[in-house]
């Protein structure tokens, strides 16, 4: 899945925590600190930058600044932090992104602003830099508000989008990761585009493992078909081959369930497992659903046709067959007749003989049985009971375990 461009919005970065410069008046000229003062050659010029502002007249700021470099070379720090500091304000007003970043660097360079302003312009700075889409800058700027702590959810979000843009994906990976835990702490999911770009970090690098926990991540807060069917479409792979053999019907159940099913050749294998499994029943519910995918298919109209006779005759001996099946010696027959049972909507029995079928035992997969209560108690709305279900088989192995996740991924998304 390659996560698409949404640009983040900075909401309103720049006019926060900046503040504007006074000139000092001359009569309370000397009850300011000597550092402090504003030199006599300067003063015309900056109190004329000072007018301009109120005005709002911003180009006359910048000539004003101008005029006080060429009056003074050696300025002290305080009147290069004040001749930056007009200038931001100037450059703020004109929206010239370009050189307010250069004026925000000289006045941070002055060393000039109180601890907590200053943070604030290299926040802004760092913004700055990401909406003039200097990526590079503005990680290594927000590098260091996160080292002095002053990073918002925000910015780590930003840096998710930035690092992405870059196509660093070991970067990404860490962004995104940090972005949504400053979000979870922060008492709210992350936005839907920052999983995305976790999710494709990890196609970029191949690392598929990670791709499906990472899109189960996503699912938690984001529950779409196209999410599921990229989810389901790649589980097979962290189950290995046998398990995703084994369990290919029991994946194809999910994806019908969350809506992943898209195509006719997906509703065919449904169908062809369910059939292969001795469910004419459970094959004639899929192919029925998808009819709209499969209308003017030969192949499915002959294998819905087959699949109904066969659930019809099917149906006719099912409850006879339960007294010879409990007399087996092991559990699969009551189990197997348990799954017939819910491919024809009767949950309450199907749920009775499966558990019968775990209780006696001999079985070669057990966990495949419990799987397959779990989804019964969901049929039959019993979902108190499914979840406690689901949940006590998420460490089984042998593939069980990650379905399990991901059926309480569907019980558990977002209302």
């Amino acid at each position: 899945m390659r996560a698409k461009f949404y640009p983040l919005m900075l909401g309103a970065l720049l006019a926060a925590g900046i503040g504007t410069a006074q000139a000092k008046d001359k009569d309370k000229a000397d009850a300011t600190p000597p550092e402090k003062q504003i030199s006599k050659e300067l003063t015309p010029s900056l109190q004329a930058a000072q007018k301009a502002l109120d005005e709002k007249n911003y180009q006359a700021i910048i000539d004003a600044t101008a005029q006080a470099e060429a009056a003074k070379a050696d300025r002290t720090p305080y009147e290069n932090f004040f001749i930056a500091e007009m200038r931001v304000q100037a450059y703020l007003g004109l929206n010239d992104t370009p050189h307010l970043i250069d004026a925000l660097e000289a006045e941070l360079a002055t060393n000039q602003l109180p601890e907590a302003d200053a943070a604030k312009r290299e926040r802004t700075l760092s913004q700055l830099y990401y909406q003039n889409k200097d990526y590079a800058k503005f990680l290594a700027k927000s590098d260091a508000v996160i080292q002095k702590g002053g990073a918002t959810p925000e910015m780590y979000t930003l840096r998710c989008q930035a690092s992405w843009s870059l196509k660093d994906w070991a970067a990404t990976d860490t962004n995104c990761k940090q972005a949504i835990d400053a979000d979870e702490k922060a008492g709210k999911p992350a936005q839907e585009q920052v999983y995305q770009m976790l999710v494709d970090s990890a196609a970029q690098r191949k690392d598929y493992g990670s791709y499906v926990d990472y899109i189960a991540i996503l699912l938690q807060h984001y529950q779409k078909p196209d999410y599921w069917a990229d989810y389901l479409g790649f589980l097979p792979r962290k189950l290995g081959p046998a398990a995703s053999d084994r369990l290919a019907l029991d994946v194809y159940r999910l994806s019908a369930r969350v809506g992943a099913i898209k195509g006719s050749n997906e509703y065919l294998e449904y169908a062809d497992l369910a059939t292969r499994a001795t469910l004419p029943g459970e094959a004639k519910a899929i192919l029925e659903k998808g009819q709209s995918q499969l209308a003017g298919n030969p192949t499915a109209k002959q294998m819905l046709a087959e699949a109904t006779k066969a659930a019809a005759e099917d149906q006719k001996g099912i409850d006879k067959q339960v007294a010879e099946v409990s007399k087996a010696p092991t559990g699969l027959p009551l189990e197997k007749l348990g799954e017939a049972y819910a491919s024809y909507g009767n949950y309450t029995k199907a749920i009775e003989l499966i558990q019968k079928g775990i209780d006696k035992g001999g079985l070669k997969n057990p966990n495949d049985a419990k799987l397959h209560l779990a989804v019964a108690y969901l049929n039959a709305g019993q979902k108190d009971q499914a979840q406690k279900a689901f949940q006590e088989l998420t460490s089984a192995p042998e593939g069980v375990g990650e379905l399990a996740k991901a059926w309480l991924l569907y019980l558990n998304q977002p209302a």
